[in-house]
């Protein structure tokens, strides 16, 4: 396989892989709140929710730009799942409540752990955009 081709599979990958483990880890060791005593949820976990089905989109647009063939495309996917890295990162606490303590395992665990795989998510989105770029060069325009 030629190196140009391989690279331009494997950086999109990076943030795919990424998402992954966003979705892994609010799902499971960094997760939000549990229910509580009498077995109903908190707010928190509609947020954990939302955060789990953002980084499954993540993961497939990623996931897709790395073996699409087409550069314009490919492009797009990889901006339009960049700004949804972003979208992420408010998720927790700024477009979703989250519990009225800041004591709680949502503040304490959940948000900060969602907040630090967004930001790496986005930027690695970012390199792989500019790969994408760079290899389409100025023909393409």
């Amino acid at each position: 396989m030629p190196k140009k081709l391989k690279n331009s599979i494997l950086i999109p990958l990076i943030p795919a892989a990424l998402s992954l483990l966003l979705v892994i880890g609010v799902l499971t060791a960094f997760s939000a709140c549990g229910p509580k005593d009498d077995g109903t949820w908190m707010h928190c976990h509609d947020c954990q929710n939302a955060v789990a089905a953002g980084g499954a989109g993540l993961l497939v647009l990623f996931g897709a730009s790395a073996w699409v063939k087409n550069p314009p495309l490919r492009i797009a996917l990889q901006v339009v799942a960049t700004v949804g890295g972003v979208v992420v990162f408010l998720i927790p606490g700024v477009i979703c409540p989250l519990c009225m303590m800041r004591t709680m395992r949502c503040y304490t665990v959940f948000q900060p752990f969602v907040r630090i795989m967004a930001v790496l998510i986005v930027g690695s989105g970012i390199g792989a955009l500019i790969g994408s770029l760079r290899t389409t060069g100025p023909s393409a325009a």
